[in-house]
């Protein structure tokens, strides 16, 4: 890229020579965002046979399904596993033409270097110079650290719970904790809440780039809160995959903490209140409800703040068994049933899982290239979402999703108000289950 900008400020290659090179190029260009499974198409490219359904071979897993001959489909599901963990690939298969005959198809793809977050890759027709070509990343060489040895204060955070492994004795002191009682705690119970909106990114940052650098705000045992300069790493430890947590400049300074105050007391508490007599409104009425369609349908009728959904879906988890079973309450017709079933297999679920995500929020599913987005949401007209888990006994079972017909609808900004769905849901869906036991016995 650095050349290229250097070829169009030297005079080289002008700025249309170049989009016209990129719309021009025999292959479909594309750029995948892993973490919301978005696509975007570079250029105009089609594959014979397909026209402008040339994308849905990638895009739409029913739709690849019908097209790939089933002797290669394993080639193209190789590929799209190794995109998903943003490994570089390549692969040809062939598919079935719709006036009959056979084209073959190459895919590559490898992860943006500036930014892993993205996947970039090229589809074209090599029928006439067939060959099949795969290329994976080197896996990262493991890493051991010995904390103990830093001065500054270092805690190891499990990837997949964020529970504390292991800290050195300036985390200690730092923290006010024993070694004992920080081996019972996750890493929400170190950071200060005012900090817990943007978590999440950190996390996303992490996972991609295996380095976050920023500072936050912490809270220690019966002591003021603190913020420190920190750093967070993913790497190995013992064989595990860890979140390296280093901290540096600890400030203690009252100014820099009211910093991250927002607004003036007043306007907090007020809205501090007016927050928990909505959630409270909300646990009123679903305190004896056992039906997952009226339980739904409360949530549809009483909405707070910047909610803005016109359809929820409760996604019962099974991934042991490949399924997901589904209820919903809509403003509009729906075509889906109240307990269909779904495959596992390219769900929310799944993509939450793989990744350790808190939340997953999808801007416009028609760029996205998840099956359930193409089975589920798209069919009922759904252009966009914020989907939760919950955990039981550290097993996902439960994704809670608020959907749109319009995109863009859902926003980080809003997650605290998101949040107030979350108890009054779970007292729901307990009640829903255990009258379902009851109801077998």
């Amino acid at each position: 890229m650095e050349r290229i900008l250097e070829s169009i400020s030297q005079g080289i290659i002008t700025e249309r020579e170049l989009f016209n090179f990129i719309e021009d190029f025999p292959a479909l260009l594309w750029r995948i965002d892993i973490i919301k499974n978005k696509i975007e198409y570079l250029n105009s490219y089609q594959i014979k046979g397909f026209g402008p359904k040339s994308g849905h071979i990638l895009q739409n897993m029913d739709f690849s399904r019908n097209v790939i001959l089933k002797e290669d489909i394993h080639l193209f599901l190789q590929f799209m596993r190794a995109m998903q963990h943003g490994e570089t690939a390549a692969t040809v298969f062939r598919v079935k033409l719709p006036e009959g005959g056979i084209v073959w198809i190459k895919v590559t793809g490898t992860a943006n270097r500036k930014n892993p977050r993205y996947y970039l890759g090229y589809m074209l027709d090599v029928t006439d110079t067939v060959g099949i070509v795969q290329d994976i990343i080197d896996g990262e060489t493991i890493t051991e650290i010995m904390i103990e040895q830093v001065k500054n204060p270092v805690i190891l955070i499990d990837t997949y719970d964020k529970t504390v492994l292991a800290q050195n004795r300036s985390a200690r002191d730092l923290f006010c904790y024993s070694a004992k009682e920080f081996l019972k705690l996750n890493f929400s119970d170190l950071y200060h809440p005012s900090s817990e909106h943007f978590i999440h990114q950190i996390y996303e940052e992490i996972i991609f780039k295996k380095k976050w650098q920023g500072k936050l705000t912490f809270q220690r045992l019966k002591e003021l809160p603190f913020m420190g300069s920190v750093v967070i790493r993913s790497l190995y430890f013992g064989g595990t995959r860890v979140f390296q947590i280093s901290i540096n400049d600890v400030s203690y300074d009252d100014k820099t903490f009211q910093k991250i105050q927002t607004g003036s007391p007043k306007k907090n508490g007020l809205k501090q209140l007016a927050d928990k007599n909505y959630q409270k409104k909300l646990i009123r009425k679903l305190k004896y409800e056992s039906d997952m369609s009226a339980i739904l349908q409360t949530f549809l009728d009483n909405q707070y703040g910047h909610m803005n959904f016109d359809f929820i879906i409760y996604s019962d988890v099974y991934e042991k068994k490949n399924k997901v079973v589904v209820y919903t309450a809509s403003k509009y017709p729906s075509t889906i049933q109240q307990g269909e079933v779904f495959s596992y297999e390219g769900t929310i679920a799944q993509n939450i899982s793989r990744y350790n995500l808190d939340y997953l929020i999808v801007e416009d599913t028609f760029s996205s290239i998840k099956a359930i987005d193409w089975a589920l949401f798209i069919p009922q007209g759904l252009m966009s979402y914020f989907a939760k888990p919950f955990f039981d006994r550290g097993i996902m079972r439960t994704v809670l999703v608020l959907c749109s017909r319009k995109k863009n609808i859902f926003s980080d900004d809003f997650l605290p108000e998101y949040e107030l769905l979350y108890e009054p849901f779970l007292l729901g869906l307990t009640n829903w289950r255990k009258a379902r036991r009851n109801k077998k016995v």
